[in-house]
Formats: structure tokens, C-alpha cells, sequence
């Protein structure tokens, strides 16, 4: 590793601020890039890897190495994210031409938008049909906005409400039957609120008739109640910033 390799650690990507804080690089000037550095380390992190940013790798010919955004390595196999903000240049055609030639890497390009219809040299279009190189692009700008935006939304409306709340939390500690719920809520309430968080994809229903968190609620609704305590936090700490500025 360079002098300018840093290790991320998952206390790092708790949220964005402290990875910012942590890993800012005070020649870079651009936000978008320093978000899509944060969004690659968390998901690699996720995958149970060792993550590292501006980590240097070089291969048997000491001209072709490369500098990648952030790198994950685990079981000897190694993930390379180039954070691209403004298309497919130059710079990263060599370096997925230096991927494509390894025994044990495979890159990811990550993009804040849809290409239009890019034109790729020869060898990103053999890395991307030997899978090598995939394209990730993030759904918060261009074309995918909207669509994004709205299967976002139809979670929060779902979940911002406290009578689902009720029935939801309890579920992180053990499964729940209908007539737990009844005793504390309203059964009409209980019957259209059960429908509608399994057709989501939230409850699972075991053989027993109990109902607990799908793995998929399980992340949505850590990660809602997360985002509900961040922002909390957040809105705490503009409001006393306002107050000393008075």
C-alpha cells in the first residue's frame, strides 16, 4: 500500500459525516465523488471485505499499475471501484485493461447516471462481456430519479406510520402472532396492516401462523429507523447552532 492509501473501517461509514471527516481529501473539490467514494466503501464493507481508498496496485509490469478510489480484498480476490463523475475517460480504459489481465481482480465502474449509449474501447467491452468489469449506476440522478424516488417513498409512507411501527418494532426481538397484535391494536387495523407489509415484502408468515421480519425487512427497517435517529440528530444540531448564532 502507498503513503496515501487509507484504511476504512465500518465505525468509518456509520454515516456520512464521519467518513467525510475521516477520509477528506483536501484536493478534491468535487461532493458527488467523495458521496460515490463513501456509497462503494459501505457496500464492500457490507461484503465482509478489508476497504481501502486511493489504494495503489501494480502488476508484473511495474508501468501498468493504477491508483483505484476504493479497493476491497477478501480471500484473496480483490474488488477495484473507479468513482466516476464525468464518463468513461482515458485513464480508466487503461486501468480496466490492467484489471482485465489479472488472475484474481475484477473492477466496478460507478456512475451518477445513465450513459448515453457509451462508445467502449475494445478492451472495456471484453471486460465487461467476461465479467470483469460490471457498470453500477446510482438511482438518484438522471433518468432512474423518478422511479427511485418513488419506490423510496412508497417505503417511507408505508413505514411512517405508528400503527405499523407498532406491529414492525416488536419483531426485532421475536415473532409475533395475530391475536399479540389485537390485544393492542384495533383488528381491522391488524388485518389491512399485516396484508400490506407482506405484500411489500416485510412479514414473513411461519408454519406456526406467527409472523416475523424478512431479511429484507429486517435491513429496511434498521436502516429506517437509522435514518429517522440521524436525522433527528441532525435537525437537533442545526437548531443549536441557530441558537448560538442568535
Amino acid at each position: 500500500m502507498s503513503p496515501e492509501t487509507q484504511h476504512v473501517s465500518p465505525q468509518d461509514i456509520l454515516d456520512y459525516k464521519i467518513f467525510a471527516r475521516k477520509h477528506q481529501n483536501p484536493t478534491e473539490k468535487n461532493e458527488l465523488r467523495q458521496f460515490e467514494r463513501f456509497h462503494a466503501a459501505r457496500h464492500l464493507i457490507s461484503q465482509e471485505m478489508d476497504t481501502y481508498l486511493d489504494a495503489r496496485l501494480t502488476a508484473d509490469d511495474p508501468s501498468s499499475a493504477l491508483t483505484v478510489d476504493v479497493c476491497g480484498v477478501k480471500n484473496g480476490i480483490l474488488t477495484a471501484v473507479f468513482c466516476q463523475t464525468a464518463g468513461l475517460d482515458e485513464l480508466l480504459a487503461k486501468s480496466i485493461e490492467t484489471i482485465n489481465e489479472s488472475q484474481n481482480a475484477s473492477a466496478v465502474i460507478l456512475l451518477p447516471r445513465e450513459l448515453d449509449q457509451p462508445a467502449l474501447k475494445e478492451s472495456m467491452r471484453v471486460a465487461f462481456e467476461r465479467g470483469k468489469a460490471t457498470l453500477e449506476v446510482l438511482g438518484w440522478f438522471g433518468d432512474t430519479f423518478e422511479e427511485t424516488f418513488r419506490e423510496t417513498l412508497g417505503l417511507i409512507e408505508l413505514l411512517g406510520n405508528e400503527t405499523r411501527m407498532r406491529m414492525l418494532a416488536p419483531l426485532l426481538e421475536k415473532s409475533g402472532a395475530k391475536r399479540d397484535y389485537r390485544t393492542r391494536i384495533n383488528p381491522k387495523l391488524v388485518y389491512h396492516n399485516i396484508s400490506a407489509l407482506s405484500d411489500a415484502g416485510l412479514l414473513d408468515e411461519n408454519n406456526e401462523g406467527t409472523y416475523e421480519l424478512s431479511q429484507f425487512g429486517k435491513t429496511v427497517l434498521a436502516e429506517f429507523i437509522t435514518f429517522l435517529e440521524k436525522t433527528r440528530k441532525t435537525l437537533g444540531e442545526s437548531k443549536t447552532k441557530e441558537v448560538k448564532n442568535d
